[in-house]
């Protein structure tokens, strides 16, 4: 039986002249709009599983159709009409602002907002059930893996910057935000606060993308209302494949999430046929293995075969 108490959305915006991928060997449009599209098919079949329907919400309902054929899962389309700057990084997922704007004025219900890049593979655990009840406000929190990239103070200084106050280093993954609509109408209120100001001086900042914005809108929002942290129970994880800077525990440790987010496979999750929750992690550690032997073979190779891809792309998009 369908789950009526949550909604998951995710945007999949068509930019004819931008490429927002800057992973994952993509070097064409076309070819970025349907991995993106596959993922979400993959999301919405292991989601299906248990009751919960994902909608993507795109500018080209039409487009995608073209892409994948068979993609039989809800579909809406906005007219965006945002202005985001050329040549910034991440180009269209600033355009979840609009999507955000959207799911305040969602009538009722609780609703979440994810990437597609992210695979549901466990039941909805009892933390979120109490959630999803209380309707509470919940934000993914990865200050944590940010910092030792970024730096504290770094990212301390550009939030003052944006803000004009005083701020922390905390860091909002914009792969998860959920809540009732009210959550979302008051995100979007800090955000119309800031993202003209973000968008005028983008290049000053040392992350361009919605988590730049994202982040200190929740800060502010933090300042007088509660919003709890999604990770800590247990409804999203991030994993890299790729060695980051942060510690990271091994993939076992997110087990025991509702969903897991996989930023530097989207190939993988494209073509896993999640249908069976419990079969993907299984699936999952045997292509991690064969990643890391691959990358120790060719890793020499790979910064010359991203450098003629990234000249490839620029000469298309120029």
């Amino acid at each position: 039986m369908q789950d009526e108490q949550i909604k998951l959305f995710t945007l999949i915006h068509v930019a004819d002249q931008e490429i927002s991928i800057h992973n994952n060997f993509v070097t064409s449009m076309e070819a970025q709009i349907r991995l993106y599209l596959l993922c979400a098919k993959q999301l919405a079949e292991s989601l299906e599983e248990i009751g919960v329907v994902l909608t993507v919400i795109t500018n080209n309902s039409t487009y995608l159709k073209t892409l994948v054929p068979d993609y039989t899962y809800p579909v809406v389309q906005l007219s965006f009409s945002s202005h985001v700057p050329t040549g910034i990084r991440f180009f269209s997922a600033h355009y979840k602002f609009e999507v955000i704007h959207y799911l305040g004025s969602v009538a009722d219900g609780y609703i979440g907002l994810v990437d597609s890049d992210i695979v549901c593979i466990n039941a909805i655990p009892s933390g979120f059930k109490e959630a999803i009840e209380k309707k509470t406000w919940l934000y993914y929190d990865i200050t944590e893996q940010v910092v030792p990239n970024m730096g504290s103070e770094v990212i301390i200084s550009a939030k003052e910057r944006l803000l004009g106050a005083k701020a922390s280093a905390l860091w909002a993954g914009g792969e998860f935000l959920a809540g009732p609509p009210a959550f979302f109408s008051d995100l979007d209120i800090e955000i119309g606060r800031l993202k003209d100001a973000y968008f005028a001086d983008f290049r000053a900042y040392p992350h361009q993308g919605d988590e730049m914005v994202l982040s200190a809108a929740i800060e502010r929002l933090k300042l007088r209302l509660e919003i709890e942290d999604a990770g800590k129970l247990r409804v999203i994880g991030r994993f890299w494949s790729v060695s980051p800077l942060h510690q990271q525990q091994p993939v076992e440790a997110f087990a025991d999430r509702f969903m897991l987010h996989l930023p530097s496979d989207k190939p993988f999750i494209a073509k896993s046929n999640i249908r069976r929750q419990n079969r993907f992690l299984k699936r999952y550690k045997v292509y991690l293995i064969r990643k890391k032997l691959f990358r120790a073979l060719f890793s020499p190779l790979i910064p010359y075969a991203k450098s003629l891809l990234k000249w490839s792309a620029k000469n298309k998009f120029s």
